[in-house]
């Protein structure tokens, strides 16, 4: 038996069992889309699931980096407002970096992640790197995170701005350097790997939502069984291409 929109409008079961409350023949395509588009979304948020634990870890190393070549590059940083602007966006890279590690090891033991940490402390601290980020206003918190102090930060630019662009170009560099060890794939380009994954699980929701579309009208007379198992069975493939 061939069951189209209209027999299933008449029939609603299934597409009432699939979630989607039928009434009209706009309800049944309003609902299967609604689903495609949940299921879509649920495949894009699992990309930093996939990456769990060490992946979401390297992912949030390509923003430490790149707030790293901008607070040592001095060209971008031309006066006390790019300062801060520079040094906030890096401690705030920072600190995601680090609240991703710690949510990491509160969950378990991997040896990556581990080392990932070690690494990533080594920043901020050791007692010379510790002394010129207090100097410019930047604190170590308790749990790994660091603290920006804008006022000492003005002060520091005001009253010796080349100290503080040395320390500037010290710790973006170092950023730089130990976030790359971690990046550097198999093919010694993991920043650009982790960014073209990325990407590219937008761009495959975007195209599954394009081809849903476009391919849900023919695929509306599809024949089924008039089962009710069968029947969400064919839902879940339509909504599902």
């Amino acid at each position: 038996m061939t069951i189209t929109l209209d027999g299933l409008v008449r029939n609603p079961t299934a597409g009432q069992k699939a979630g989607i409350p039928v009434s009209t023949k706009a309800d049944l395509a309003t609902g299967a889309f609604d689903l495609a588009n949940t299921s879509i979304g649920k495949q894009t948020d699992a990309t930093s699931v996939q990456l769990s634990p060490y992946g979401q870890v390297k992912s949030s190393f390509v923003e430490v980096q790149s707030a790293g070549r901008t607070l040592s590059t001095p060209a971008k940083i031309s006066t006390a407002e790019d300062a801060t602007k520079a040094l906030q966006t890096f401690t705030d890279a920072f600190n995601s970096a680090t609240r991703i590690i710690n949510a990491s090891q509160s969950l378990s033991n991997n040896s990556q992640v581990n080392s990932a940490s070690s690494n990533l402390k080594k920043i901020v601290s050791g007692s010379s790197n510790s002394a010129d980020l207090r100097a410019i206003g930047v604190s170590v918190n308790q749990d790994g995170t660091v603290s920006v102090n804008s006022t000492a930060l003005q002060s520091a630019v005001q009253a010796n701005p080349s100290s503080v662009q040395d320390t500037f170009v010290k710790i973006g560099s170092q950023a730089v350097q130990i976030t790359q060890q971690e990046l550097m794939g198999p093919n010694g380009n993991g920043t650009a790997n982790l960014r073209t994954k990325n990407q590219g699980s937008k761009a495959t929701g975007q195209q599954k939502i394009n081809s849903n579309s476009s391919s849900f009208a023919p695929r509306q007379s599809q024949a089924l069984s008039n089962s009710a198992s069968e029947a969400i069975a064919a839902y879940t493939w339509m909504v599902s291409r």
